[in-house]
């Protein structure tokens, strides 16, 4: 399975319910294909940036899913073929990678740590110490 994100822009000809019930629609196919829901939103009517089809608005919907990519092809067929969807867009969400987890350090170790910060080499004595691991090696 695979996550996807589908945008959907529905024409503003319709009413708030009507909008409302086609989204759920949307909904209820995308299950019926094996779609598990992440997130769904209807976010209500917009303003386009462009004209769609000569509608200068129209209602935003936006779906989160998991599916399979066999039955992907039905969910794009169904968007084209719905007659008050203006424009739709359906994108692969990127692979994420697992986060690397940080464990806290003990006790102990934070105290070890916190100590070295503290000690301070003395510039004088630096060719002394150099010459004493050197002369160790």
């Amino acid at each position: 399975m695979r996550n996807y994100d589908l945008t959907l822009i529905f024409s503003p000809l319709l009413a708030d319910e009507q909008a409302n019930d086609l989204f759920q629609q949307f909904v209820s196919f995308v299950q019926e294909q094996g779609g598990i829901l992440a997130d769904q939103r209807l976010l209500g009517k917009k303003p386009l940036l462009a004209p769609i089809r000569h509608a200068k608005e129209g209602y935003l919907a936006t779906i989160t899913f998991s599916l399979n990519e066999e039955n992907l092809p039905n969910v794009e067929k169904r968007c084209k073929e719905t007659q008050h969807i203006l424009r739709f867009f359906l994108v692969k969400q990127a692979k994420r990678k697992p986060k690397k987890t940080r464990v806290a350090p003990t006790p102990e170790i934070a105290a070890a740590l916190t100590q070295k910060k503290e000690e301070k080499i003395d510039l004088q004595n630096i060719d002394e110490k150099l010459e004493e691991i050197f002369k160790t090696g």
